[in-house]
């Protein structure tokens, strides 16, 4: 519940920002023309340190130095963005260009450069690597962000249903490996997966499906855990008809308005929530869906 309400006010420090490739605009910056006239300053350095690092890209590098052994590619790439204004456009994706494009940590930081510089085309190509590389990792995330700055960063959260098995992610997978039948086992580790294996917490949760084709928790798992900027409408297509066909929608609902929150739909992700707090008030999504309400102005 911390995380996902905290999500509500943490995009600027989750992603690139969100303005990077329109201005601001809110249209989706995986369409356009493929040039654009250069940004003024440099692009944004993003490098996956440890610990609270302020955002400057000279305290960036810094951090990289005393993180990293020299020689890093990651030094490198911090470097290389750092010197953006001092050394020009042209310098700055030579520099990017010799290091392996199949580091994610690269491709991204290049496909920014080429976005500053203007060569929009180029760009959107890096970022859309990037994704390749680190499926929803923290380069690969970023990326996603960047090239659909008409949704929030990042992607949302799956909220498990009351009632199934408790523990951390060592003790369910322990658990799935003397049960491998439980569904709820394999939902619950997908549950506890989902922040730092994405990956493996889908694969959890299509588990879960395969042993309980017809359970509504199965098939909610694995329509949030699988969203995609690319194609929202594919998660919507499942909640939209189970929303119709399920007795009880609370689950449901709630995920449905996260995605349109997703989407920055406010009004329709309140109306879900608002359902949700009204059917079952005193429920883990009920008291969930009017925190979220309450952070949202208007809510």
């Amino acid at each position: 519940m911390v995380v996902l309400s905290a999500a509500l006010g943490a995009g600027a420090a989750a992603a690139v920002a969100v303005v990077l490739l329109t201005g601001g605009g809110g249209s989706d910056a995986s369409t356009g023309p493929s040039q654009a006239k250069p940004f003024a300053g440099a692009p944004p350095l993003r490098i996956d340190l440890s610990g609270h690092v302020a955002g400057s890209s000279a305290a960036q590098v810094q951090a990289a130095e005393r993180q990293f052994p020299p020689g890093d590619v990651r030094i490198k790439v911090a470097r290389a963005i750092d010197g953006y204004t001092r050394n020009g456009a042209g310098a700055t994706l030579s520099a990017l260009r010799a290091l392996p494009r199949d580091q994610a940590v690269v491709s991204l930081h290049l496909g920014l450069a080429e976005i500053w510089a203007g060569q929009r085309l180029a760009g959107l190509a890096d970022l859309k690597r990037t994704r390749v590389l680190d499926p929803y990792g923290f380069y690969g995330t970023l990326a996603d962000d960047a090239l659909h700055t008409d949704q929030r960063p990042g992607y949302p959260l799956y909220i498990e249903p009351a009632g199934l098995p408790s523990g951390d992610a060592r003790r369910l997978r322990a658990l799935a490996a003397r049960q491998p039948d439980r569904s709820d086992v394999w939902l619950a580790l997908a549950y506890q997966l989902q922040q730092t294996d994405h990956v493996g917490a889908l694969s959890d949760a299509r588990k879960a499906l395969e042993l309980n084709p017809t359970g509504v928790s199965p098939r909610v798992a694995v329509a949030v855990l699988a969203y995609s900027k690319d194609d929202p409408s594919a998660a919507f297509s499942v909640l939209g008809p189970l929303a119709q066909q399920a007795s009880d929608t609370t689950e449901i609902r709630f995920h449905l308005g996260e995605l349109l929150y997703w989407l920055k739909q406010d009004t329709d992700a309140k109306a879900q929530w608002r359902q949700v707090e009204q059917d079952s008030p005193h429920s883990a999504y009920g008291l969930l869906a009017a925190q979220l309400m309450s952070k949202i102005p208007g809510g």
